[in-house]
């Protein structure tokens, strides 16, 4: 994709064929005869505005009449499906007749900002624009390029409307529906006696109203508002045309289920049933039937806007589209295809065993080779139990064992109390009569650690079972630990486990033959080989201070001893380690935030993976790609729990304690299909993407850094021209919005990249990314004054300096140790960068206060002098430093009149300095500065140069020097200007284009393809060849 950004409409052709609006483009996903999804674009021109609606009307079998707007222009196409193809976009002019002057009164124009527009049919066009204005469009059969206005209404209430439906397939039955920014609710109608004439105002919403959706036919009117509610309403049209009050409306239900404002609603029906979809600024879609009852809170994006929804009922799928580009799709099938009460079919059972007087279950496990259960009473009884929850087999109970432990291996079953194990035999029926009940002596000297007393015997707290090599780790209280053979026959290795607040392990693998992964209860990870009792490497608190659930290990390279990890914990997050058992090396690469806050257990199925956890009192359920699979109420997850996972049938069984009741879940995993179209994920920025850097790679394609301010740095690629979903990665150090960004390849490692990244909460992140596989490492966090940590915890003689509001807002890399930082609270801070054999650091050298916000950072290279660097700040003064007498800036010059949000710098032949600056006054300044020498320090002179004030209308955030005398500007307006200023004498434009992207931050230049990729709210990429 060239252009990611708002994708705000999508509508349903025929089966398989979906018309989506992604920017300023219009794009057809359909299937191949291979069953693959391709996407054929639109030859549409370049617009300012998003595409905001798109309507349809069947001409042939497999033709359609298009037509889509964008702010006040519209077009129309043609699009076949059986070719898929598309027509030439023609725009649709509406021309009104002009009026001498003077106008006994102000007109509202019809060349306006398009609200909506309606087919009702291929030659007729119904227009309504966003002051009331409804327009009847015809289209000659000899000109089909051509559209003439046949009639025109304009509603007697001028409000600006925020949304509007129109209902009917014929101008004279045609009712607007338009909702205002005062929650007002106008219904009134194009033609009759009544034309223009508010029929109805309802005070229907306390804010906004975004969205309305009519069906005459089932009576149902349903609105949406910034309120975060969604109303049902009871409408009736009279059918006298001529009297008044020929709609009735009646509200019925007043709805919440969204967390945040509500965009978009749509009434579904088929022959069982009527629902209602809503979706909005949550990423929420919600499902509702037409009492009112909510079925359905899916989230189906991370934080981004849902923004356009269309149904298609031949695969029952609702596609949604996103503001990060993202379009998603859902299948309601089970609620469409249900002549009953739609459910997600998740059924809660209470399977509680009948017992003895006072008796109930405590623990409960799974057996994974038959899915019946096992489970441990108040009294310590064993049982096992079918998936019904029916008693099966009591075993004979052994009084000196009081259970505190029960675990499941593949042939045994351990029950743990004190410092005994009972070990029965699993057999396909269930379990067979106790094999053995061992006692556990912890007692050793090579345990001890240096003038470590003797200890007592540890009960254990403990006991873990690993898969892959069938051995058994036992841990007491002391962090002695003993790792057993799956039958506790022998002992084979014993280790102690350093001393931490919580000394035992929460999980245990073996990732090859003489070493051990064990992970303690306080979040320490820890490599030991089979020969020695103290760790070979030791990472501490990869979870925070909360133990590690689970650990997945792949193999790297097996015979170089290189292995990669998955490990997830109490802290929500999944982190990938690197080991390499001949060094040894155990390292934290990266890590990545879930949907689940406590995640407990992992599932392996297939390539991917399913993880299992709770949220509150919630247990939840993702898959690899963080999408939610399932979720239910169970009270939290202090609770005895267990699951069992049928591959075969993909059914997913789970079973709770909850107030001594045995409670049990089953849930059918069946994919979420519907549509057969593989849809376009590139899951771009939720918020602005304030910074981006491009990196050439060695293969001809490059690497895209940027950050923002949903505080996660992206690593893309960009290749053959276009942004491609994979590879990419999401960096997740950052806690507040990202500034800037510095990338450059290692000296040493030309295909490694090290990005210094910073911005909010005064943070600076270090990170290396492989540039052939976008393999990153967090490599280094620094925050002034220390971590937030560190600041909360109470110190002696403290003193309090620390603006937790100060923001990095650039910087600059000064030959290869040395970066300089302009900040928020008006200090340029020099850094200096380190690096050890296997870290990385940065060390603060200077700070000197200048006394505004520094806004831009640049390093002159290829200067006479070396170290100098050029910062700006809101007074709009350029201001030189030199490194070595960093106490205040060598020169300054007044270059805007306010501050500068965009600078670049070039030194041409003569070894002069030209820079090019863009400000808050709208204005672009160019000038060229001589470097010279005097008693040993640099003194700069300004030569000449030029300022333009009147070429974009806002702010300009984006400046590039494509030559000596050539630049590229963009700014808020969305505007791109190629400029040239030979000689300073003018700024004579050469190009110019508009950009889709809103907020525009930044523009980078790729000099080898000639384009410009144009960031903000969204990125577009512009070939500059044809301007």
């Amino acid at each position: 994709m060239r252009v990611l950004t708002d994708a705000i409409c999508v509508r349903v052709l025929c089966q398989e064929n979906v018309l989506v609006a992604i920017g300023n483009r219009l794009v057809l996903l359909h299937l191949d005869a291979n069953g693959d999804t391709q996407r054929t674009f639109a030859a549409v021109p370049r617009l300012l505005d998003k595409i905001h609606g798109i309507v349809a009307y069947l001409i042939t079998e497999t033709t359609y009449q298009i037509v889509f707007h964008a702010g006040p222009e519209a077009f129309g196409t043609i699009v076949n499906c059986s070719t898929h193809s598309f027509s030439e976009c023609t725009r649709i002019e509406v021309r009104e007749d002009v009026q001498s002057l003077p106008v006994p009164h102000i007109r509202r124009r019809v060349s306006d900002w398009i609200s909506s527009v309606s087919l009702l049919s291929p030659t007729e066009l119904c227009l309504l624009t966003s002051h009331g204005v409804a327009v009847l469009l015809h289209r000659s059969t000899e000109k089909p390029t051509e559209w003439s206005m046949i009639d025109k209404c304009a509603c007697d209430d001028g409000s600006t409307l925020y949304c509007s439906t129109l209902s009917g397939q014929q101008w004279d039955g045609m009712v607007c529906f338009t909702g205002t920014a005062l929650g007002l609710l106008l219904i009134w109608r194009v033609a009759g006696d009544n034309r223009g004439k508010v029929l109805e105002r309802i005070s229907a919403h306390n804010g906004v109203i975004f969205s309305i959706a009519c069906d005459f036919a089932a009576g149902l009117l349903t609105t949406t508002s910034d309120d975060r509610s969604v109303k049902f309403w009871k409408i009736q049209q009279s059918a006298a045309k001529d009297h008044k009050s020929s709609i009735e409306l009646h509200e019925e239900r007043y709805c919440f289920g969204h967390t945040a404002r509500v965009f978009q609603c749509r009434i579904i029906k088929n022959a069982f049933r009527y629902l209602v979809a809503t979706i909005g600024e949550d990423s929420h879609l919600c499902l509702w039937n037409r009492e009112g009852d909510l079925l359905l809170k899916k989230q189906l994006d991370e934080g981004a806007t849902l923004w356009g929804m269309d149904y298609d009922p031949e695969t029952t799928t609702i596609f949604v589209t996103a503001s990060n580009a993202n379009i998603h799709k859902y299948s309601i099938k089970t609620w469409m295809e249900d002549s009953q009460q739609g459910s997600s079919k998740q059924d809660m059972n209470d399977i509680s065993p009948t017992l003895t007087v006072a008796e109930h279950l405590a623990k409960i496990r799974f057996i994974p080779r038959n899915g019946n259960l096992v489970a441990v009473t108040n009294k310590h009884s064993v049982v096992t139990l079918n998936s019904n929850g029916t008693v099966i087999q009591t075993l004979a109970k052994v009084d000196a064992l009081k259970c505190s432990i029960l675990d499941v291996g593949e042939s045994f079953l351990y029950l743990a109390g004190g410092c005994n194990i009972q070990l029965y035999k699993l057999t396909n029926e269930g379990l067979s009569e106790l094999i053995s009940l061992k006692s556990i002596c912890f007692e050793d000297k090579m345990l001890l650690e240096e003038h470590e007393e003797q200890l007592r015997d540890g009960t254990i707290r403990s006991l873990n079972y690993c898969k892959l090599s069938r051995n058994v780790a036992i841990c007491d209280g002391y962090g002695r630990c003993l790792i057993y053979d799956e039958a506790l026959a022998n002992v084979l290795s014993k280790h102690r486990i350093p001393k931490s607040p919580e000394r035992w392990i929460t999980s245990f693998a073996v990732p090859c033959e003489g070493y051990l992964l064990l992970a303690d209860r306080s979040g320490h990870f820890y490599l030991f080989g089979v020969q020695r009792v103290q760790p070979l490497c030791k990472l501490a608190n990869v979870h925070g201070k909360l133990g590690i659930t689970s650990i997945a290990v792949e193999a790297e390279d097996g015979e170089c001893g290189s292995y990669r990890l998955t490990t997830t914990g109490h802290d929500g997050r999944i982190c990938e380690l690197y080991l390499n058992t001949n060094g040894p090396k155990l390292e934290l690469l990266t890590y990545s935030k879930t949907r689940i806050s406590w995640i407990d257990r992992t599932i392996p199925s297939g390539s991917g993976r399913y993880y299992l956890g709770f949220n509150d009192s919630h247990f939840l359920m993702t898959d690899e790609r963080n999408e939610m699979c399932c979720q239910f109420d169970c009270g939290g997850g202090h609770r005895c729990w267990d699951f069992y996972y049928d591959e075969h049938s993909n059914e997913f069984t789970f079973v709770f304690i909850q107030h001594k009741k045995l409670k049990r879940m089953q849930i059918t995993l069946a994919c979420n299909v519907g549509s057969a179209l593989s849809l376009p994920r590139h899951k771009w920025h939720t918020r602005a993407c304030n910074v981006l850097r491009v990196i050439p790679r060695s293969d001809r394609n490059y690497v895209l850094v940027s950050g923002g301010e949903d505080n996660i740095l992206r690593i893309n690629l960009f290749a053959n021209g276009q942004l491609v979903e994979q590879p990419r990665k999401h960096i997740f150090s950052h806690i507040s919005g990202i500034k800037t960004i510095i990338a450059s390849p290692l000296k040493e490692d030309p295909d490694q990249l090290l990005v210094i990244s910073a911005g909010g909460r005064a943070q600076i992140c270090l990170t290396t990314v492989k540039m052939l596989t976008l393999g990153p490492k967090q490599e280094y966090e620094y925050m002034l004054l220390a971590s937030d940590a560190e600041r909360c915890r109470w110190k002696t003689n403290r003193q309090s300096s620390y603006d937790p509001e100060t923001k990095f807002m650039c910087a600059a890399r000064l030959g290869e140790d040395r970066i300089v930082f302009g900040c928020s609270d008006g200090f340029v801070r020099i850094y200096k960068l380190c690096r050890t054999a296997s870290q990385w650091s940065v060390k603060l050298e200077t700070e000197t206060f200048y006394g505004r916000c520094i806004l831009q950072t640049v390093a002159i290279d290829g200067c006479a002098m070396e170290g100098l660097f050029v910062t700006t700040a809101t007074d709009g003064y350029l201001c030189f430093w030199d490194v070595t007498t960093p106490d205040k800036p060598i020169y300054r010059h007044r270059h805007h009149s306010s501050g500068m949000n965009s600078v670049d710098v070039r030194v041409d032949g003569t070894g002069n300095i030209l820079l090019a600056t863009g400000g808050d006054d709208q204005s672009i300044t160019v000038s060229q500065f001589k470097v010279t020498t005097l008693d040993g320090k640099a003194q700069v002179v300004h030569v000449g140069g030029l300022c333009e004030k009147y070429l974009h209308t806002a702010q300009v955030t984006g400046i590039k020097l494509v030559s000596n005398d050539q630049l590229i500007s963009a700014g808020v307006d969305q505007r791109i200007y190629i400029c040239s200023f030979t000689g300073f004498s003018a700024l004579t434009v050469t190009g110019s284009t508009s950009t889709c992207v809103a907020d525009v931050k930044g523009i980078s230049f790729i000099p080898e393809r000639n384009e410009l990729i144009v960031y903000g709210c969204g990125i577009e990429v512009v070939n500059l060849s044809n301007l």
